[in-house]
């Protein structure tokens, strides 16, 4: 793994990348460290203490058979 690391100040949506040839057409992760929280963290916590949404349960399905053998040829009209 190759590691770049390096520190600015944000003053836009874009970020000035050092030895960018090096980098340039590859895949990278990006990791945005500050050393103080922003302003809005104390409205992240908030939202974080509402309560967890979990998908709906919902049965297996079960499949009997052939479902496309079940219709004779002459239903589907391909002719």
């Amino acid at each position: 793994m190759y590691a770049v690391e390096f520190e600015t100040d944000i003053k836009s949506e874009f970020i000035r990348i050092p030895q960018f040839e090096k980098l340039k057409n590859r895949h990278v992760k990006v990791i945005v460290l500050m050393e103080d929280p922003p302003e809005d963290a104390q409205a992240g916590k908030a939202q974080a203490s509402l309560p967890r949404r979990h998908p709906a349960k919902v049965p297996p399905i079960l499949f009997k058979g052939d479902v496309i053998d079940t219709v004779p040829d002459s239903s589907w009209n391909l002719i």
